[in-house]
């Protein structure tokens, strides 16, 4: 299995990178959130990967964080997740908000990730409840920001969503947001301030 890559960033897109390493170019898959986190120094990148085999292909999936990777090795063991959905799941939800999602057996609110049915939502639920706590930690990824009161976090951050912006890219702007303002600060002027940063 090839556990990392590491070489020249030829390209970047929300859904892949191009890598040159030592010559040779590699075509990965990445989700949104390790586009918006991935570290270049440089022209440099490196980055975790997945080597997904099938019969008649054989795909790289790549991640900014030991934390992502393992989530979605988990979420392509549940029975009707594939690669391309485990990364939907991964490019529509922050890390923290996917566990405790499942630690609370909260399969609705898992429905709100585009893609994700009742159906499907109960299954994540039932087949990774007692899984989740061996991932690993959000060290390196971008909803770990700060100290923010989750509730204000999220409440805010959904609202961002439901006015368009991307799950992941909302949170991360409002926790920036509430590091400037504080905690205490009312839920109304920081969804306005972090409408202004989408």
């Amino acid at each position: 299995m090839i556990a990392f890559l590491e070489g020249l960033l030829v390209e970047k897109h929300p859904t892949h990178v191009l890598i040159d390493v030592q010559g040779v170019g590699y075509y990965v898959h990445i989700s949104l959130a390790s586009y918006e986190s991935l570290s270049v120094e440089d022209g440099r990148v490196k980055v975790l990967t997945h080597l997904h085999v099938r019969e008649d292909a054989m795909t790289l999936y790549g991640f900014s964080a030991l934390s992502e990777r393992d989530l979605f090795e988990r979420l392509i063991a549940v029975s009707g997740i594939g690669p391309p959905m485990a990364l939907k799941i991964l490019s529509g939800i922050p890390i923290a908000d996917f566990r405790r999602l499942v630690a609370s057996e909260d399969a609705r609110g898992l429905t709100r990730i585009k893609g994700i049915g009742q159906k499907l939502a109960q299954r994540l639920v039932l087949e990774m409840k007692d899984k989740i706590g061996d991932i690993a930690p959000e060290d390196l990824t971008p909803d770990a920001i700060g100290h923010a009161d989750p509730d204000v976090l999220d409440e805010a951050a959904a609202a961002l969503a439901g006015l368009g912006a991307n799950p992941v890219q909302a949170r991360k702007i409002v926790a920036s947001v509430l590091k400037d303002m504080g905690d205490d600060a009312p839920i109304e002027e920081v969804i306005k301030r972090s409408l202004k940063r989408v």
